[in-house]
């Protein structure tokens, strides 16, 4: 644990993090075999596979999860002449032909904690998932639903029922069919979950009315509810295998070979996937590698130890543009959020008194422009001003004056500030948070920073273990999808544990039709109502800096995916999710 710091010696204080992180992890770990025996049988089957769609889950490194979903976003590799733009123009774009074969190693942020559908899932597994599985339904390029694993999905006139028409043919990774009632058990597993239960709240049934379709009636309309479908609840896996963390049995190109927790992944071909006629996937093999630290990850890719990683430093990013030798890819229409997460329910966040006063503290400013090199846009709430769901509120400016205020009345009552921050074990978040943590001390607030492990947030936070939190997350292409970290009935998932009638009101509203102007409205009170109330401490907007970086031999990242009837699918999201479909590697 370690004190806030004066911000003069926050890179000091850095380097000698970056040091001690690293000395890697533990020897001792040891793969976790893959049954020979599904993999064998799918490679027997002779099941002929049958069309496809790529869908994208999101979730940047550490951040929370259950599942969330992504933005729209464009991406391209950036080279020495182009611009941040939103469009991200540039790179490496080809017209020569995919190459098929190969295999790589990419590096990722996140520690991977297992494969469990019906539970928290860490966004290192995540990663790993976004290989092995296909969602019900993918998304375009602007960011609407659209069928993928699933053939159709048709709701009734007030989106009480919605009808899942499956695709004939479609197998699991064990040659298992995928069919209405595998489906059905897949989703019952997520509603029955104490974990990922939550967000299928309005869901009554699950009914298998045949082998292509399967019933979902609920209690209430829900006009978004495929978006629900986009992520984790839209991953299917074989039914003797759901809820399992060892493994996944999915219906994705790549099959799981290996995993050696906190260490690696390894996945493969999938010679059975349902779009293989297309040629899909290019590559023969993945070997994921988890590297925790993003100095750590740096050093790897600089040394040709991994071809290509995710979240690189602002600093990088600005001089590997310069540089032939590197592509980095930006998606910048759309992003997550950084943000300090608060316990409305605990002292002193109990007190919004407190949780305004942190926001007045905070220059978001500052931060962007010494750990950002100003690349980011500082955040009020969780919509991108690119959402098109985007609405202005009042959450509290940069006012050093009105926290002090704040401050000195809270203590004339109840005493002085003092909380524990916990921050992931990253050298690059820890010093961003040294920082944070000295604007409060320069109004009277005490925050002592406590480091906790790769993949901690989520379960720290279901058990309520905290008083604040460095957090990524949100941004969703519907806001739905974020309904049940926000909602009164979210339960555990509710991370803040804030209780409001205001932002339950607009989260209702604009979930039940499909009419943008009355989503619109209660968005817009969501928003506000998250001004007011003050559960986190946003930070800023991360597009602009959640990039990915290869070597140019890797093609087809943030290239568009497309559908297996010719549509496009959306490129790149936010944390960098890509279809690994559309990854091939030059020979």
């Amino acid at each position: 644990m370690r004190r806030h710091s004066a911000r003069l010696l926050a890179t000091a204080l850095s380097a000698a993090l970056v040091a001690a992180a690293c000395g890697g992890g533990s020897d001792d770990a040891e793969p976790v075999e893959v049954e020979d025996d599904p993999i064998e049988e799918a490679v027997d089957d002779e099941t002929t596979d049958t069309d496809s769609g790529n869908g994208d889950v999101d979730a940047p490194d550490d951040e929370a999860e259950v599942a969330d979903d992504p933005p729209p976003s464009t991406a391209a590799p950036l080279e020495d002449d182009d611009q941040l733009t939103s469009e991200g123009e540039g790179g490496n774009a080809t017209d020569v032909a995919p190459t098929p074969g190969g295999e790589i190693t990419w590096g990722l942020g996140g520690d991977g904690t297992g494969f469990d559908t019906t539970g928290a899932i860490s966004p290192g597994s995540i990663r790993v998932v976004n290989a092995l599985a296909d969602p019900l339904v993918g998304l375009d390029p602007d960011a609407n639903w659209y069928p993928n694993l699933a053939e159709a999905l048709t709701p009734n006139d007030d989106f009480t029922r919605w009808t899942i028409t499956l695709r004939p043919g479609v197998v699991f990774h064990d040659g298992e069919p995928v069919d209405g009632a595998a489906v059905a058990a897949n989703l019952q597993a997520h509603k029955d979950s104490p974990t990922t239960g939550f967000n299928f709240g309005p869901v009554s049934t699950i009914t298998a009315v045949d082998d292509l379709t399967v019933d979902v009636v609920m209690s209430s309309s829900w006009a978004a509810f495929p978006y629900q479908l986009v992520s984790q609840a839209g991953w299917m896996v074989s039914p003797s295998t759901i809820g399992q963390n060892e493994t996944m049995v999915s219906t994705g190109p790549f099959m799981l070979e290996s995993w050696t927790p906190t260490d690696s992944a390894r996945v493969v071909r999938n010679p059975n996937y349902w779009r293989a006629d297309e040629g899909l996937p290019y590559l023969d093999a993945i070997n994921f590698k988890f590297l925790t630290d993003q100095v750590v990850r740096t050093q790897a890719f600089e040394a040709g130890d991994v071809d290509g990683f995710i979240s690189p430093n602002d600093t990088d990013i600005v001089e590997w543009l310069d540089d032939d030798t590197v592509d980095v890819w930006i998606g910048t229409a759309g992003a997550n959020e950084a943000l300090i997460m608060l316990n409305t329910t605990t002292p002193p966040f109990d007190d919004v008194r407190v949780r305004r006063a942190l926001a007045h503290s905070l220059d978001r400013q500052f931060l962007i422009d010494t750990f950002r090199s100003g690349l980011t846009e500082v955040a009020d709430g969780p919509f991108n001003p690119s959402s098109k769901w985007f609405a202005d509120s009042e959450y509290p400016d940069y006012d050093p004056a009105a926290a002090q205020a704040l401050v000195d009345e809270y203590e004339a009552e109840i005493g002085p500030i003092e909380f524990e921050l916990k921050v992931q074990s990253d050298s690059s978040i820890i010093e961003v948070m040294e920082v944070a943590t000295s604007f409060f001390a320069d109004v009277g607030i005490d925050a002592t920073i406590s480091e906790i492990g790769s993949g901690q947030t989520v379960p720290l936070a279901i058990a309520d273990n905290f008083q604040a939190m460095s957090w990524f997350q949100f941004g969703a292409p519907d806001p739905d999808r974020d309904y049940v970290f926000f909602h009164s009935t979210g339960g555990f998932l509710n991370w803040s544990n804030l209780i409001s009638a205001e932002v339950d009101a607009g989260l209702d509203r604009a979930r039940q039709t499909d009419d943008f102007d009355d989503r619109y409205e209660g968005y817009a009170q969501f928003q506000q109502a998250l001004a007011t109330e003050v559960p986190m401490i946003w930070i800023d907007h991360l597009n602009g800096v959640e990039a990915a970086v290869t070597r140019p031999e890797l093609n087809g990242i943030g290239t568009p995916g497309v559908f297996v009837d010719g549509a496009p699918s959306i490129p790149m999201t936010d944390g960098n999710f890509f279809p690994w479909t559309s990854v091939w590697l030059e020979q």
